[in-house]
């Protein structure tokens, strides 16, 4: 029984990083793609949204992801 409810918030931990992963990615790619052939746009726009999306993965879903690593030990 603990077993299994240990291997199921790891599944879920996992399915929560691919999707973060996944999602960050995808919308980093399709606004790129969006964006007007300016080369110097296009390396204000990736070093602002590396710093904002880091931002938002270090306080708001590492604490998420840590809180689900207690449950699990």
């Amino acid at each position: 029984m603990k077993i299994s409810k240990i291997n199921f918030y790891i599944l879920i931990k996992l399915f929560l990083q691919l999707g973060i992963l996944i999602l960050f990615l995808g919308s980093f790619v399709k606004l790129f793609i969006s964006l007007p052939s300016n080369i110097f746009l296009k390396m204000i726009f990736s070093l602002l949204y590396l710093w904002f999306t880091i931002g938002i993965n270090i306080n708001l879903i590492m604490p998420l992801i840590n809180a689900i690593d207690r449950k699990i030990h």
